[in-house]
């Protein structure tokens, strides 16, 4: 009888205790405020680069959207995994998230600002500024058109402007101390812009999701599209080379190289390995390298010659180009960066 007592007691300690639980108030959501943040120490992974003849694969660093190279020589690549920093010389790699201050781990572009700043634009974040030491985050609540950022560049003056892709979009410019927003009631062809490239000059241009790619020189804006030779609208990426002419490269319709009058375009037809391009490079032999999901192309003016994993790259979806402070170029890709250095 005792027995069945008890347990019959500590059945409705149990249920009342269950009722309570029920009933208290839900924890509120924690609140993110990316605020100035200094980062902790960084275990610094030695790399194992795999030679192969003239290629160097670093595998480490995967799911790449954009390369930088800062003062020292660093290579920063960013992409879906964080950032990662990479010292060719040492063959070390440090990975940042955001548990080191970084606004989000999903990166989209990456640029180095005329005070060597670190700047990483975020997929729906906002983007991070990183001086060495600490993370600054710049969102809409600051003056920044929208926190998807798509694409950034420095212009000569110093100024950071930036691409944006969602909501309210267009392309912000700032100074250290203001921001600046152009959209399409300014003369921006679209206010989805995936990529932005700076003459010496200070002129800038723009190359928008389905609209072609904008100019602005500061006062006067001009759109060029397919009515006017662009091979398509829809822009992934621009590059000046440096006679000053651009190649622009599109989603599925090859690549245009504009010399400011005349257009001319490149396909498959021609020898570009795939209609749909990435990223665009001049290497310093004035060549150009052609990078997309089925390896790269290379065209000297006369002849394409194309390279994919079995000559050493470390994948053949690549999806960023950059010539590295010795010449050298390199590739990032969804499983690895691969460095070619021509043997001539």
């Amino acid at each position: 009888m005792i027995d069945k007592k008890i347990q019959g007691r500590h059945l409705i300690f149990v249920i009342l205790a269950l009722l309570l639980a029920a009933c208290a108030p839900a924890e509120a959501p924690p609140t993110i405020e990316p605020v100035q943040t200094q980062i902790p120490i960084q275990p610094t992974q030695t790399l194992e680069p795999k030679p192969y003849a003239d290629w160097t694969s670093y595998p480490d660093a995967k799911y790449l959207a954009g390369m930088a190279f800062d003062k020292d020589g660093n290579l920063w690549a960013v992409g879906a995994q964080g950032v990662f920093k990479i010292d060719p010389i040492n063959n070390t790699l440090t990975k940042y998230t955001i548990e080191d201050g970084l606004a989000h781990n999903d990166i989209r572009s990456v640029a180095v600002a005329g005070d060597g700043a670190l700047w990483f634009g975020t997929k729906g974040y906002g983007a991070s500024r990183f001086d060495g030491e600490n993370w600054n985050t710049y969102t809409i609540d600051d003056g920044l058109a929208d926190n998807y950022v798509m694409s950034m560049a420095t212009s000569p003056d110093g100024a950071l402007w930036f691409g944006t892709f969602e909501y309210d979009g267009g392309v912000s410019r700032y100074d250290g101390e203001t921001w600046i927003t152009y959209t399409e009631d300014d003369g921006l062809a679209e206010k989805y812009v995936m990529d932005i490239v700076i003459s010496p000059d200070g002129t800038l241009w723009f190359g928008t999701y389905t609209k072609g790619i904008s100019k602005f020189d500061g006062e006067t804006w001009t759109t060029y599209s397919s009515d006017d030779g662009l091979a398509y609208n829809w822009i992934t990426s621009i590059t000046i080379a440096p006679d000053g002419t651009l190649w622009i490269s599109t989603l599925g319709k090859g690549v245009s190289h504009f010399d400011d009058h005349s257009w001319t375009t490149y396909t498959e037809d021609d020898g570009l390995v795939n209609n749909s391009v990435n990223s665009i490079a001049v290497a310093p032999d004035e060549s150009i390298w052609f990078a997309t999901g089925v390896g790269v192309s290379r065209f000297d003016g006369d002849t394409w010659t194309t390279y994919t994993k079995d000559d050493g790259l470390s994948n053949n979806k690549v999806s960023s180009i950059i010539v590295g402070p010795d010449g050298a170029l390199w590739f990032g890709t969804s499983n690895g960066v691969s460095r070619y250095m021509s043997p001539e």
